[in-house]
């Protein structure tokens, strides 16, 4: 029986204790023994030493240290270094989709260009925390110096009805795609109360999103539009780990063994 690890932070892992679960039965099931490791466990190395027996690493943390030494020690990681560094840094995202010709949600580059309301966030803030719709130079500046020691970035407040999408890639293939709308904030995250509905995805959509699958060479992410009221869409970023609450309410598939059958694949273990 192959072996591969599930690295999660511990408050995660308590958050996500069904879907671990369900992940090492789907890992039983095609012979593989997949193993939970808490980072509040281990350092970096010792993780390292600990993982020396791995088919692969489906790594659920955002600590990209822990990834790129992993890959230095010749372990497969999902996902790459290069991707868990850019999924994480907001800005990145935006810079390197732009590169491919995929529309973004604008940054404000210098302060004298600033029109409110605006959008703050810190750079690798993720579920919908920490990011604040910001009326006056007064709320602005309290966010600022909140957030003092953190790296942030300010946007134009884009209206969308509070409405955006999300779209899970696996590989090079799309498994689905909700539009999710916020119920009294202009967040649309589903933790902070907002809907979900199937979204069917365009061939320009489609192409966007693979175009970015591409060139990232990811194995499992999230990627989230703003989708504005003219049907047209912005990148906003992307979700590494990604959650899969919206996914389970919405599609038939079983999605553990989607990915533990993809990881195997895709890293040549076959079932002994």
């Amino acid at each position: 029986m192959k072996i591969a690890y599930l690295v999660y932070d511990e408050m995660d892992a308590l958050k996500n204790e069904i879907f671990i679960d369900q992940l090492i039965e789907a890992g039983k099931k095609q012979q593989l023994n997949l193993r939970l490791l808490l980072t509040d466990d281990f350092t970096v190395s010792q993780l390292v030493e600990k993982c020396q027996d791995a088919s692969f690493v489906f790594y659920r943390a955002r600590n990209c240290d822990y990834v790129t030494s992993l890959e230095q020690a010749n372990i497969p990681v999902v996902n790459s270094s290069h991707v868990n560094a850019l999924a994480n840094n907001k800005y990145m995202t935006l810079q390197f989709a732009r590169t491919l010709g995929i529309p973004t949600v604008p940054l404000f580059t210098e302060r004298e260009d600033y029109e409110f309301p605006l959008v703050f966030k810190t750079i690798d803030g993720h579920g919908g925390a920490e990011v604040m719709l910001c009326h006056t130079v007064e709320e602005l500046e309290k966010c600022q110096q909140q957030y003092a020691e953190r790296l942030t970035l300010v946007q134009p407040y884009i209206e969308s009805n509070a409405t955006d999408v999300r779209v899970w890639v696996l590989g090079n293939s799309i498994l689905g795609a909700v539009k999710r709308q916020g119920k009294s904030d202009f967040r649309s995250n589903v933790t902070l109360g907002g809907s979900v509905e199937q979204y069917e995805l365009n061939h320009l959509q489609m192409d966007h999103v693979l175009a970015l699958q591409k060139a990232i060479k990811s194995d499992y992410i999230g990627v989230d539009f703003l989708l504005l009221e003219d049907g047209t869409w912005l990148l906003n970023e992307i979700e590494d780990p990604v959650g899969a609450r919206s996914y389970y309410d919405i599609y038939d598939a079983y999605l553990p063994d989607l990915l533990i059958g993809y990881f195997m694949d895709r890293y040549a273990f076959t079932a002994i």
